[in-house]
């Protein structure tokens, strides 16, 4: 264990410097290339006024307009090329960067197409608001991970999931789908959590670090390095995240954690304690599910705004008390995923 946690700081404090290298020459490319939030006054999820104004009253969009909204690149670029050229690439984790590099790629797509390269064109961003676009990006995804999944069942080395030691599920490409499907679920779970400075990166922070506490403990150790890695790029990333941020992480950030922490959690047959330490992002996502159902079909809302965070800082809450409630509720969560890992 010693040997394993002394490899793995080795591989946080390098990922660290290689972070504080890249992150200001990033944010000064984003500025040069226009990568920057844009938020205006529209009809876009209108609330009961009729339009977006109380959105853009509690993302005081009169001081943070302008702020990159890519910062996420950061996790994307440093993590894979630390990890390739650092950790021995068996197929699991070869599986795993693959889709690690992919979900960042569509992240950053996603921001650079459809976020920032129609910031200005009223029509696009209101279908892209719809119920069907939505769902359309969802399925593209899903169907993403479902491949990832079918790689990793392909290396013969995912055979089964254990829950409790109790019973165990033999994994079959029925099985494989819906993996599929729960994942991509997750990694949308993290991509609504990016809503506030520092709320996801806070939060995946306080979930890496379970997890690599968890790894030890049961003496899994293949993926404690990658843990290690991920995490010195995480503190980077929150240092210029919490408020006033330097920048948004968005889709090339958030999907690739998502989806990290996800694939993870099954490989080491812990998707229980998993669960239980990413409980804060599945009730983020919940809440805007709700919401995103209720309008569709009942035509009333559920909360002011969706996802809850937001909700709390209508109803009054300033953004470091969201923020900063949802980390400790995810350290409460983390420390019930590390006991239910050890039973």
């Amino acid at each position: 264990m010693i040997d394993i946690l002394r490899t793995g700081l080795t591989y946080l404090f390098l990922a660290i410097l290689c972070s504080a290298i890249f992150a200001p020459i990033m944010i000064s490319i984003l500025y040069k290339f226009n990568q920057v939030s844009g938020l205006k006054k529209s009809k876009i999820g209108a609330e009961e006024n009729g339009d977006n104004s109380l959105f853009l009253r509690i993302m005081r969009v009169t001081e943070t307009n302008g702020t990159p909204n890519m910062g996420g690149i950061l996790i994307w670029i440093v993590v894979p090329i630390i990890v390739a050229l650092t950790v021995t690439l068996t197929p699991v984790i070869k599986v795993f960067l693959l889709g690690f590099i992919l979900y960042g790629l569509w992240g950053f797509l996603d921001v650079v197409v459809f976020t920032n390269g129609f910031k200005n064109n009223e029509k696009m961003k209101a279908f892209q608001e719809t119920f069907e676009w939505r769902m359309g990006k969802l399925a593209f995804a899903t169907l993403i991970n479902i491949g990832i999944m079918f790689l990793l069942y392909k290396t013969g080395l995912f055979e089964s999931l254990s829950f409790f030691n109790i019973f165990s599920i033999t994994i079959t490409p029925l099985i494989v789908i819906l993996l599929g499907f729960v994942g991509q679920l997750a990694i949308y779970s993290a991509e609504l959590t990016d809503g506030l400075d520092g709320l996801m990166m806070g939060i995946f922070s306080i979930i890496n670090f379970a997890m690599i506490v968890l790894l030890l403990v049961q003496g899994k150790t293949e993926f404690i390095p990658v843990l290690c890695i991920i995490l010195g790029v995480q503190v980077i990333d929150l240092y210029f995240n919490i408020p006033p941020a330097r920048f948004w992480n968005g889709g090339p950030g958030a999907m690739p954690l998502g989806f990290a922490i996800f694939f993870i959690g099954v490989v080491t047959d812990n998707v229980i304690p998993y669960l239980a330490m990413s409980a804060m992002p599945w009730i983020i996502m919940a809440s805007s599910a709700i919401q995103i159902l209720s309008l569709k079909f009942l035509k009333k809302r559920v909360f002011i705004i969706a996802p809850i965070h937001h909700h709390f800082q209508a109803k009054g809450w300033p953004q470091y008390k969201v923020t900063m409630r949802f980390w400790l509720f995810t350290a409460i969560f983390c420390i019930l995923g590390i006991y239910l890992g050890l039973l």
